[in-house]
Parts: C-alpha cells; sequence; structure tokens
C-alpha cells in the first residue's frame, strides 16, 4: 500500500472544511435535580415542570389570566429562586424554533397547551402574546381569558454550563494527524 500525500492532504481538507462548517450542539440542558431546565439559546432557566403552578398548589389547573400568571410568576419562589417571570414570545418560540428536545420537560400533554408570555402587542398594547411547544403563537383579546402560566428565570441560574466543543478543535486536530502521517512517510523512505 503507498502513502499518496496529496490524496491524504485533500481528504483531510475536506474533512476539515465539513468539521468547520457544522454547528455546535447547543440547546437544553437538563439540571441535576430534574426541576430546573436551561436554554442556552434563549439563556433562561426553565422550570421543568411546565404545569408547576398546579403542581405547587398555586392554582387547581394551572390555567389563569394574564394577570394573575404575572402574578404568580413574579411572586414564586421555587428552587432556591425568587427572579422568576412569563417568558417572552421569542423565548416561548425557541424551544420549537431550535429543534428543542422538549421531552424532558414534564406535563408537557397536549403540546396544544397555550402558554402566557409577557409579550404585549407594539400595535395594540390590549393584545397579549401566547406560544405553545409546537411552534404556534399568535395574540390574543382579552387577557382575562385562560392559557397556562410558565416561569422562567434569566440566565444560568443552576450552573449548568457546559462546554460545548467547537469544530475548529476537530479540524486542527485532524490536520495535527495529517501532518504526523506525513511526518512519519517522510521518515520512513
Amino acid at each position: 500500500m503507498t502513502f499518496s500525500f496529496n490524496k491524504s492532504l485533500a481528504a483531510v481538507s475536506v474533512a476539515a472544511l465539513f468539521a468547520m462548517s457544522s454547528q455546535a450542539n447547543a440547546g437544553l440542558i437538563k439540571s441535576l435535580d430534574n426541576n430546573l431546565i436551561y436554554d442556552d439559546v434563549s439563556n433562561v432557566t426553565w422550570l421543568a415542570d411546565v404545569l408547576y403552578a398546579k403542581t405547587s398548589g398555586f392554582d387547581a389547573d394551572s390555567k389563569m389570566t394574564w394577570a394573575n400568571s404575572n402574578t404568580w410568576a413574579v411572586g414564586l419562589n421555587a428552587f432556591g429562586f425568587s427572579d422568576w417571570r412569563l417568558a417572552t414570545r421569542d423565548e416561548g418560540l425557541s424551544l420549537q424554533d431550535v429543534g428543542q428536545n422538549t421531552s424532558l420537560f414534564s406535563n408537557t400533554d397536549p403540546a396544544s397547551h397555550q402558554f402566557w408570555t409577557s409579550t404585549v402587542s407594539t400595535t395594540n398594547a390590549a393584545k397579549l402574546a401566547w406560544f405553545r411547544l409546537d411552534g404556534s403563537s399568535n395574540f390574543v383579546i382579552p387577557g382575562t381569558s385562560k392559557k397556562y402560566a410558565w416561569a422562567v428565570t434569566d440566565g444560568d441560574v443552576a450552573g449548568l454550563k457546559v462546554d460545548v466543543p467547537e469544530p475548529a478543535t476537530i479540524a486542527m486536530f485532524s490536520l495535527a494527524l495529517a501532518g504526523f502521517a506525513y511526518r512519519r512517510k517522510q521518515l520512513n523512505k
């Protein structure tokens, strides 16, 4: 078997190109206690139980008006954190938009649950936004209709940051291996 440096260099170059163009793995990271889930795309931490207002005994079914949902979220003291709020519309939609695995959350059935957000329409302050885990969203009037409440807090409150290897690291490693192979071939001549 003969070693062709040009063919090997071409193969490694193509592999490095694909490695550099791939995306880093980002998404939801479940906490160690399974109560909090960090979303590194939106940089918020979600309650793992989407119906926590019900589970905690605050509301019979976790469906509340927009005002009551906001009051619940702002007043929530859960898992050692007291700076909860309703998610924005974009944060809610990011769960679906980035192809997140929402199976990490509990009480998600059916996916047609409509969750209140803190987002108010820019054209009509009476219109309030909601989202669903299936990726749909809309604005509704009035805020007295009942939808589910689900709280988030800013940042990675549980310290769940995970270093994701960058594709460039793979490319550099591949090029180093190719260099070692070439050097070995030169020494064996």
